[in-house]
């Protein structure tokens, strides 16, 4: 009798016990924030938690017995395991956890996206007896990343219309320069070379302020052409890329004393002038680094077809660049040359080593279909 009481009295405390770590898991698991659901190896669901009911509108009813296509499938109708592979076989035949993305109905057919992390529970035997799927809800993160995206195409869509209109602008003014107001200064110069031979050799004083006048005249007609070619080369338009990028380099060797070196392939390169400007201003911008920074002796430039693609390759002998400074985000001038040709589908590599110099290959296909949005941008 003592012994039989003794037996209840285990039992009670071990039923006690039981209960504690029944109410302790029933806790943990209707407390988290992410839905849980334990699957049978016939896809069936033996259980689930408060989050889960949440998620998807289902109760427990209308849950535990069901498969995981029935009710949380992004396809219209249910569908059989043979129809859509279910990533949870992965995770029995490999009795590891696996990390899936899903997007998935609820009871009211609203779509929800979610991570899934599935793990295998196993038996005394060591095979997989059941799997548990801990889905967090990502919908609204999605949803946040995707108007992120859009934004982002609408900013880099409104910087390559601005950068369009305002390489426009500077053509058209630069012509204007050139135009109107050389050919003021020229007939200025005229008039003045006429005003100089009526003059008598009495008025010495006045021919010699002619003279001066003429010279200042010359000056300032240099200057109009400095400006007007700062603003757009008129070779680039008029002669092409090769062209420009040869002029561009001989005038940054005599303004920087570095050695430049030039090759083309073609030696004469067709090129659209809205791909051809862009590749003239990374140039330009290159050139730019290389004064700033380099401190290089020689520059080796060549531009070259490849495939589908016009490349320009820029080498300096100077200090080189370390791979900080390439994925600087201060670094404008390296950001401005790589957002310059996005919208086109090219791509910009940036390589050096201490003491070795810095390599800057620019690409851009002749077309693609990101060229022809900003063409279509363009012209609305």
């Amino acid at each position: 009798m003592e012994d039989d009481d003794k037996t209840k009295e285990q039992l009670l405390t071990e039923l006690t016990e039981l209960r504690k770590s029944h109410n302790l898991l029933d806790r943990i698991l209707n407390g988290m924030y992410d839905a849980l659901m334990v699957i049978d190896h016939d896809y069936r669901i033996v259980e689930i938690n408060n989050c889960f009911t949440d998620y998807y509108g289902w109760n427990r009813k209308e849950i535990i017995g069901k498969t995981c296509y029935d009710i949380t499938h992004s396809l219209p109708q249910p569908c059989t395991e043979a129809q859509h592979p279910c990533p949870m076989r992965k995770v029995i035949e490999t009795k590891s956890t696996i990390k899936v993305q899903h997007t998935h109905k609820d009871k009211y057919g609203k779509d929800i996206m979610v991570d899934i992390f599935s793990f295998p529970l196993f038996d005394l035997k060591g095979d997989v007896e059941y799997i548990v799927e801990i889905q967090q809800n990502i919908t609204e993160h999605k949803k946040t990343e995707e108007r992120l995206r859009v934004s982002r195409e609408q900013l880099r869509g409104l910087a390559a219309y601005l950068e369009s209109a305002r390489e426009e602008e500077r053509r058209k003014m630069a012509r204007k320069i050139h135009d109107e107001l050389g050919q003021t200064l020229a007939g200025l110069k005229i008039d003045l070379s006429w005003l100089s031979k009526g003059l008598s050799k009495e008025q010495e004083s006045l021919f010699e302020k002619t003279k001066s006048m003429s010279k200042l005249v010359d000056t300032t007609i240099q200057t109009v052409k400095r400006i007007a070619t700062e603003l757009r080369p008129g070779v680039l338009d008029d002669l092409g890329i090769a062209a420009a990028i040869e002029w561009q380099a001989g005038e940054f060797e005599k303004l920087a004393e570095i050695k430049c070196e030039f090759s083309s392939n073609p030696r004469d390169i067709i090129l659209d002038q809205e791909r051809s400007i862009v590749i003239f201003r990374i140039f330009q911008e290159i050139l730019t680094n290389i004064i700033l920074h380099a401190k290089a002796t020689k520059v080796k430039i060549s531009l070259k077809e490849e495939g589908s693609s016009i490349v320009l390759k820029v080498r300096d002998n100077g200090k080189g660049i370390s791979n900080k400074q390439i994925s600087d985000s201060k670094a404008f001038g390296l950001i401005g040359m790589r957002e310059r040709v996005r919208p086109w589908g090219g791509e910009i590599k940036i390589s050096g080593a201490s003491g070795k110099g810095t390599t800057v290959v620019a690409s851009i296909p002749r077309v693609s279909e990101e060229s022809s949005n900003v063409e279509n941008t363009n012209r609305r």
